[in-house]
């Protein structure tokens, strides 16, 4: 599941080890040093051509270096300003995930999975979800259910079934089960090909240090 399975935008985890963060992070500076070269242009012509040798070089100048600083205001606004939720900075072994309460578990899977990668979730644990912890949205506006148990035993195949009857009634298209607990050999096979991911206890705890960056 390394691309997009069943038009579901994936998580991070499944792409190669790059950091979108990263990327982005240094775009936006790059954009930085391109506009205060635009401006350093713009204002060395000026310097030694003055005022009255405006010319279409200096207004091409000018609006690149207004629109391009207006882009670049708004990105690094959206990057200091990005909200985080109470689980922003918190990393939780596998013990301390058994000793939250359902809720917090559901929020903690929504925070640090999914909401730092740049998805959008919606936590239905106040609703009567019908067995969704969790709505994710990507980029391209498609959906994803994700199923929270916070186990101590193994999950088996009768809860992935599960998992996928859900995902087809809520017209999603893809569908997480994570948990504290172990995932049993039977419900892997039967997930298999399905447009479902599983994860365990263990894997939880590495990707969740990850922060959103691999």
């Amino acid at each position: 599941m390394a691309q997009r399975t069943f038009f579901f935008d994936a998580p991070l985890w499944n792409t190669p080890a790059r950091s979108r963060a990263g990327v982005l992070f240094i775009a936006l500076l790059t954009a930085s040093l391109g506009w205060l070269a635009l401006y350093a242009w713009l204002g060395w012509l000026l310097w030694t051509q003055g005022v009255a040798g405006w010319r279409t070089l200096h207004t091409a100048l000018l609006l690149a270096s207004i629109v391009l600083g207006v882009v670049i205001v708004l990105g690094w606004l959206g990057r200091v300003g990005k909200p985080g939720g109470r689980w922003h900075r918190r990393v939780l072994n596998l013990e301390q995930l058994h000793e939250l309460s359902p809720g917090d578990f559901e929020a903690y899977v929504a925070e640090r999975l999914f909401a730092q990668r740049g998805y959008q979730v919606h936590n239905t644990r106040d609703t009567k979800d019908g067995g969704v912890d969790v709505l994710v949205t990507d980029r391209y506006g498609e959906r994803a259910v994700v199923q929270c148990k916070r186990y101590r035993g193994t999950v088996g195949a009768a809860v992935v079934r599960d998992l996928y009857g859900t995902m087809i009634h809520m017209g999603a298209t893809f569908a997480y089960l994570v948990t504290t607990g172990a995932i049993s050999e039977d419900a892997r096979r039967w997930a298999s090909g399905k447009p479902i991911e599983l994860i365990d206890g263990p894997q939880l705890v590495e990707l969740t240090k990850s922060d959103g960056i691999l």
